[in-house]
């Protein structure tokens, strides 16, 4: 198991490294905006050591057959990684191994898919203990607390929303680990490795309301003194439940409000919420010492110039602690690629440019340029708000000048489009 960028490796002390070991298999785990990068890294490899190179991950189950056609990979896995990887290395090979396509004489071979683990309990925990943990840092996410790991206590999202590619790779079936598995590795992770911050990756934690008050009440029965933070829909709040959340060590949300067009919005199949309480949500977090996170989308199908405005006026408004504008990005899978690719509107098709910050396609109603520029005003308006603005005069005087530079760009760009 190894983080070269945890070790502070370079790519010479990987090839080292492996060369020493020799081993029979190296599992890469990719993602659109690395799979080339990666697949370089495997190129290296194979040129140095005899050894079979398999890819996972979410983008590899979705491009499957564009990335087996590398010369340097010689197995995918589709869907969920843990017990297809299991099995070709306790075989020593691919063959019969669920969910893995590979490569037997220059034939492609399709092992039939597996299914998802039903029970995530019968998961170990992460095995943190085998990388160098101790040097992660979640940063001003998790208030520079270190050391910093993940957590996952679900996967699968119910929801269908078009633009996002959790239902495409995990499935829209929630399965949940118990509550009494879950605290078992928090206890884990306070108790024996000493983490002091953890950060869920469930598409959304607070799916089940009452599983999140047992979590809460079972964290402080036991006095696990962890801080932590998780992202939920709005919905999935309440007055009751984040003081409890609070309590038990919660130091953040993050939260999709995407847009305050309600035909965007239902467009993307995704369930409005009153903005009133969503001011609300924020206002009870901010009284609880819980940071909010709140996620916006800019050039959705429906979206108008003045449409992506109100939503910008309202996301500063709402002024959460941390705020971010992504742009609308047609994940292979989703709906939305489906819709963008039958309109012709996709201009950026390359996996690289897949972040959810390039503008990689346009809508019906602007251009790549319009809703790159209402990215760019939408980002330097959140920094240019007064609250914002003095903590970095603040933090660094001899930054006055270049702030007064910025401050004149976004004015002149803001009278430009009368924000």
């Amino acid at each position: 198991m190894l983080d070269c960028l945890g070790l502070n490796w370079e790519l010479a002390e990987l090839v080292l490294h492996l060369n020493r070991t020799k081993p029979e298999l190296v599992a890469f785990r990719t993602s659109a905006p690395t799979v080339e990068w990666d697949i370089k890294v495997a190129e290296i490899i194979k040129l140095s050591v005899q050894t079979k190179i398999v890819f996972f991950g979410p983008y590899v189950s979705l491009c499957a057959s564009e990335i087996l056609e590398r010369p340097s990979v010689d197995a995918v896995i589709i869907g969920e990684p843990e017990i297809p990887i299991y099995e070709a290395a306790s075989k020593g090979e691919f063959r019969g191994c669920e969910s893995v396509w590979y490569k037997d004489q220059g034939v492609v071979r399709r092992n039939p898919q597996g299914a998802n683990m039903p029970d995530l309990d019968l998961f170990p925990f992460p095995a943190w203990d085998m990388v160098p943990y101790r040097s992660y840092n979640g940063v001003e996410l998790m208030r520079n607390l270190k050391p910093f790991v993940t957590s996952a206590t679900s996967r699968g999202c119910p929801h269908g929303c078009a633009y996002c590619p959790y239902p495409v790779t995990q499935g829209r079936k929630l399965r949940i680990r118990s509550t009494d598995n879950v605290v078992e590795e928090l206890q884990w992770l306070y108790g024996v490795l000493g983490v002091k911050a953890v950060l869920f990756r469930d598409p959304e934690f607070a799916f089940h309301r009452d599983r999140v008050v047992e979590i809460c009440e079972k964290i402080l029965r036991r006095g696990i003194r962890l801080s932590w933070r998780c992202e939920t829909r709005m919905e999935d709040l309440d007055q009751d439940l984040i003081p409890l959340m609070a309590s038990a060590g919660c130091i953040g949300i993050n939260m999709g409000v995407e847009s305050t067009d309600i035909e965007v919005l239902q467009a993307m199949k995704r369930k409005p919420f009153p903005l009133d309480k969503a001011k609300r949500i924020i206002h009870t977090c901010r009284k609880h010492k819980i940071e909010s996170f709140c996620f916006f989308i800019l050039g959705l199908p429906r979206q108008t110039k003045d449409s992506a405005l109100r939503t910008i006026r309202y996301a500063l408004e709402l002024n959460p602690n941390f705020l971010q504008f992504t742009v609308a990005t047609p994940y292979p899978g989703t709906a939305l690629r489906e819709w963008a690719e039958k309109n012709t509107f996709i201009e950026e098709s390359s996996a690289v440019a897949m972040t959810g910050y390039n503008v990689t396609m346009r809508n019906e109603y602007m251009t790549s340029d319009e809703i790159r520029h209402l990215q760019w005003i939408a980002h330097e308006a959140r920094e240019m708000q007064w609250q914002r603005l003095g903590q970095r005069l603040l933090q660094n005087a001899l930054r006055v000048g270049l702030e007064f530079r910025r401050c004149v760009r976004f004015w002149m760009a803001r009278a430009q489009i009368r924000l």
